[in-house]
């Protein structure tokens, strides 16, 4: 009874489907704009006495999409990373050219008794 029932839908169908238009689109993806970190001011004393603590303040500016920037101390002599920081919110980008939206305060202690030689390195996270 049941393939008898199949067999009258079958016979009833209205017939096959002919195209008669078809037409492509696209829809871009959205391009999220990534970060771009500038660094805008950096404050650290004129001398160090070794072994005793100090500290840099790094103010950074985001002159792209809203991101999590990074900022690190790097010891040019030697290449070590001497503090590493992330963001831990996303940071704005920036509304003029002197504003900043992010301040990293870094408190280092230095063993050398040699002049400390360093580099402030600063970007976003992919």
């Amino acid at each position: 009874m049941f393939e008898q029932m199949f067999k009258n839908m079958q016979l009833s169908a209205i017939g096959a489907k002919v195209v008669d238009d078809t037409e492509d689109f696209t829809i871009p993806v959205a391009v999220v704009p990534e970060g771009k970190a500038v660094i805008v001011d950096i404050v650290s004393p004129s001398s160090f006495t070794p072994n005793v603590e100090f500290k840099i303040n790094v103010r950074m500016r985001n002159d792209g999409g809203a991101d999590y920037l990074y900022v690190k101390l790097i010891d040019t002599d030697t290449g070590s990373v001497l503090k590493d920081f992330t963001s831990l919110f996303k940071v704005e980008p920036g509304a003029a050219d002197h504003d900043w939206r992010w301040e990293q305060s870094m408190n280092v202690t230095l063993p050398q008794i040699t002049d400390f030689h360093g580099r402030i390195e600063a970007g976003h996270i992919e």
